[in-house]
């Protein structure tokens, strides 16, 4: 309750200047004249009622009650001849009844704003069921239980009036379903005068009016409600600060009738708000209430005492909170029983039924197939650990070598010596061609002329050993039979070998230069598999932070979209809203106060509390709350 909480304790400031005011040497009185330890258990029970900080919850119903309960609070202390000590007392007395009031009215406004937010949650279930028509039969089949019920109860109590049961009593037990029978299925028909049949007519039309109807209550007590909170709001507002300085030292009656008329107010709203249906006859109530009960306090003249009245608002405060708050907290409970969702038993009696008929099947099926089951359950948890082997583990090893050079961890597509050794081979082959065929342009493959091939061979020629094989071609046949040719093709083939290995070498030296990049290819797919799967678990399992904060600010765009709805749609009368909407804005900035709480830091939320402090200035006029609305959206949801 934060709201009520940092309005009573900004009330609480101004009651602590006038309470200075009191304390002021030159209003004090000679010490023989003034009952001081009177006027000290008054202070303690000041004190005790007060609301000293933001974060300070109010005083529940029973300890408030228990406070002002107390015998220090009694005017028959005081003796006939102590008239200035009296008054001395009074001032104390009055302000206890004003810290009372203050506590009591936040304690009905707490009441009635939780109430308001049940009641507005209601309404969203109800605006969700009729806005989905697969809902609304759902709705439809999880009631059906009870329709038929009433249905068939109306039918037997509407014919037994008639008399048309009156002989089916005297009969059996199949005589009278028999009869039961033939009644309903006339009914059916339209042959029967019976007022529900109608009902069997469209099903999810009724239910849809039905729903229909229920939401329309809630809304009535919701405005109900609201109109109350804005009441009550601007009854604190009465409180000036600019007037604290000086009302006590010249005419204390201004205070003192605010804190008169809002008692007076608390009382009216605790007893009307129950008994009326629309917010214009509820305020019109409220108003004409609050102003009895001035006229008769004017009435009444002289009072016995300047403490009498104190005490007497202090005593109707009592009576607020105990009979007044727990009677409407009852009735809005029942209400919200009869006309919100539906009971948990009503909304899962269905899936329950089918999971208890089928209970024992899928009992029977699992222990015909534990085995199995057992089996996958091996295998799950076999496959989980393979791949944090093969896909994290090995990976995130082979990376951390990559990082650190390690031989055994280097990207390789070939082996280093093969190359060298292939190539060594060609060149073998060749140079022996040439000398087993010499050739007058290659000399005699000596040492110098063999150094020659070495060299053209690495560069890949292989001029010999073609214009052997391009000689041998002419006449195949031959070739083939002294074996040059074949031999010349061999060559050839491992010419190809040597280059395929050449090019495959430039890829290795490639993959090389870019080793830790593949490493870390290599590692992200596992990576990113086991982060989401710890991600759904968590979501699955845990406290689903992430799809909250997503959910709270779907659900914070809505209330800034509420509260703007409210500004513009709203009645101003001079300027100002309201009390109707009025409350319904201090619920929805209840709302995002909440929602708020659960996503921004310390400061940040510090900072949202000053926005809503300056959207629930109703002085300030409708415009300057819009430049509040658009400023906390383009600071909070850019």
């Amino acid at each position: 309750m934060s709201i009520v909480q940092e309005n009573a304790c900004a009330l609480n400031i101004k009651l602590d200047l006038l309470q200075q005011q009191i304390s002021l040497p030159e209003r004090r009185f000679d010490a023989a004249e003034v009952p001081s330890h009177h006027v000290r258990q008054l202070q303690n029970v000041i004190n005790s009622i007060s609301v000293t900080s933001k974060t300070q919850s109010l005083l529940s119903a029973a300890r408030l009650v228990e406070i002002l309960s107390d015998p220090a609070l009694g005017i028959e202390r005081l003796g006939s001849s102590e008239v200035i000590s009296e008054q001395h007392v009074s001032d104390h007395l009055w302000l206890v009844a004003a810290k009372a009031t203050v506590q009591a009215s936040g304690l009905v406004m707490h009441s009635l704003l939780e109430r308001t937010l049940q009641l507005q949650e209601e309404i969203y279930y109800w605006d969700e069921v009729l806005g989905s028509g697969w809902l609304t039969g759902l709705y439809a089949a999880q009631t059906s239980p009870t329709r038929l019920w009433h249905w068939s109860r109306d039918i037997y109590v509407d014919h037994r009036s008639q008399g048309a049961f009156s002989t089916a009593v005297s009969r059996s037990i199949v005589a009278g379903w028999a009869q039961f029978y033939q009644v309903a299925r006339q009914s059916l028909q339209g042959t029967s005068e019976h007022p529900n049949v109608w009902k069997w007519s469209s099903p999810i039309r009724l239910c849809r009016s039905e729903i229909q109807r229920k939401r329309d209550r809630l809304v009535a007590v919701k405005d109900l409600h609201a109109s109350s909170l804005g009441l009550l709001m601007e009854g604190w507002h009465a409180f000036r600060p600019e007037d604290t300085a000086v009302q006590l030292n010249t005419s204390p009656e201004g205070w003192r009738a605010t804190v008169s008329k809002t008692v007076h107010l608390t009382e009216a709203i605790l007893q009307h708000v129950a008994s009326q249906s629309n917010t214009t006859k509820f305020e019109q109530s409220v108003f004409q209430a609050v102003e009895n009960d001035n006229t008769r306090v004017l009435m009444q003249g002289s009072l016995p005492s300047p403490a009498h009245l104190p005490m007497e608002l202090i005593q109707r405060l009592n009576h607020a909170l105990l009979e007044g708050l727990p009677v409407h907290e009852f009735s809005v409970s029942t209400f919200m029983s009869h006309e919100g969702r539906p009971s948990r038993v009503v909304r899962y009696w269905l899936p329950l039924s089918v999971a208890l008929f089928s209970g024992s099947l899928s009992l029977n099926i699992i222990f015909r197939r534990r085995y199995d089951i057992a089996q996958w359950i091996m295998n799950i948890g076999a496959t989980i650990i393979d791949f944090g082997s093969n896909w994290v583990v090995e990976p995130i090893h082979k990376l951390i070598g990559t990082i650190r050079h390690d031989e055994k961890s280097e990207i390789a597509i070939m082996s280093k010596n093969s190359l060298l050794a292939d190539r060594a081979s060609l060149e073998r082959m060749v140079v022996d061609f040439v000398r087993d065929r010499p050739d007058p342009s290659w000399g005699n493959a000596g040492d110098d002329d063999a150094a020659a091939i070495v060299n053209a061979v690495k560069e890949g020629d292989l001029t010999p050993v073609l214009k052997a094989y391009e000689r041998d071609l002419r006449s195949p046949f031959k070739g083939t039979v002294r074996g040059d040719l074949v031999r010349a093709l061999l060559i050839q083939i491992q010419k190809t070998k040597v280059d395929v290995e050449i090019a495959i070498s430039g890829i290795n030296s490639l993959l090389k230069s870019q080793e830790l990049v593949f490493g870390f290819i290599g590692l992200t797919p596992g990576i990113l598999v086991s982060y989401t799967s710890l991600q759904w678990l968590v979501g699955l399992f845990g406290d689903r932070r992430g799809l909250r904060q997503g959910k709270k600010r779907h659900e914070l765009k809505r209330g800034l979209r509420h509260v703007t709805r409210i500004l513009t749609s709203a009645s101003v009368s001079n300027g100002v809203i309201s009390y109707k909407d009025s409350g319904r804005l201090i619920c929805e900035a209840e709302a995002l106060l909440q929602q708020f709480k659960a996503i921004l830091g310390r400061v940040q939320y510090r900072e949202f509390r000053e926005d809503i402090e300056d959207l629930l200035d109703i002085q300030g006029g409708v415009d300057n709350q819009l430049q509040v609305v658009e400023r906390i959206r383009w600071t909070y949801f850019q």
